[in-house]
C-alpha cells in the first residue's frame, strides 16, 4: 500500500497525511507484514510511536511465517525501546515457523545488547530450541558471532558442548562445517570438546 511504502521511506509527514485521509495501518502485504512490522524493520521510533497512537493494536501482528515485529527489531538492532514499551505485550519466546525466538534472532545477528534486554525485560529463555532442536549457541556458531557465544557461555552459563537434539551436533561441529576458524578458537577456549561425536558418530 502507499502507507507501507511511506513506512519504508521513513517519512512521518507522508504517513500522517495518508492516515488522515483514511489509509489503514492494519492492512498486510503478501508476506503478512503490516506497517508496524515494516517500521520495526526500518528502525524509526517516531513512526512506531505514531502508528501505536493511531492504531493501538498494530503491534499485535504476525507475518505468514509467524514472525512478530519483535523478531524483526531483534534481528535488525532497531527501535527496541518502542517494541518493549508497555503498549506492546509480546510473549517472551514467541516462535516463528522455524521455531526461532527474538532472542535467537538477536544472538545469531550478534546483537548482544538486545539479547540482554530480552533477558531482562522479557525473561527470554537463552536455551530455547528451534524446530531442529538448535539453541541460540548453535545459531551463533553458524553465523560466527563470537561475542554472542562468549556471552552465552561465560555470562549465562550455557553448556558449550550442548547438542542439537535432532542431529546431536555441537556448536563446534557447526563452526567447523562453516569454516569459521576464529569461532572454532573461541569455542575451544571456552572448553568445547574437540572429540565430540554427532548422531552419525562423526567428530
Amino acid at each position: 500500500t502507499p502507507l507501507m511504502m511511506a513506512c519504508t521511506r521513513r517519512n512521518l509527514e507522508v504517513i500522517k497525511a495518508l492516515v488522515e485521509h483514511g489509509a489503514n495501518p492494519l492492512l498486510k502485504n503478501k508476506d503478512g507484514w503490516n506497517c508496524f512490522h515494516i517500521a520495526s524493520r526500518e528502525g524509526h521510533p517516531e513512526i512506531l510511536q505514531y502508528l501505536l497512537a493511531v492504531s493501538p493494536s498494530s503491534w499485535d501482528t504476525e507475518s505468514k511465517i509467524k514472525r512478530t515485529p519483535l523478531h524483526t527489531a531483534a534481528a535488525n538492532n532497531s527501535v527496541l525501546a518502542f517494541v518493549f514499551s508497555p503498549r506492546c505485550q509480546y510473549k517472551p519466546d514467541s516462535r516463528d515457523k522455524c521455531g526461532v525466538t527474538p532472542f535467537m534472532d538477536a544472538i545469531q545477528n550478534g546483537h548482544v545488547n538486545i539479547a540482554r534486554l530480552l533477558l531482562e525485560k522479557h525473561q527470554a529463555c537463552p536455551t530455547a530450541v528451534d524446530a531442529l532442536g538448535a539453541q541460540p549457541l548453535h545459531r551463533a556458531a553458524v553465523t560466527a558471532q563470537d561475542e554472542a557465544i562468549q556471552f552465552l557461555v561465560s555470562e549465562l552459563g550455557v553448556d558449550v558442548n550442548e547438542r542439537v537434539t535432532t542431529l546431536q551436533l555441537t556448536a563446534l561441529h557447526y563452526a567447523a562445517k562453516e569454516g569459521h576458524v576464529h569461532t572454532i578458537q573461541t569455542l575451544l577456549s571456552l572448553g568445547a570438546d574437540v572429540q565430540a561425536k554427532d548422531g552419525k558418530n562423526r567428530s
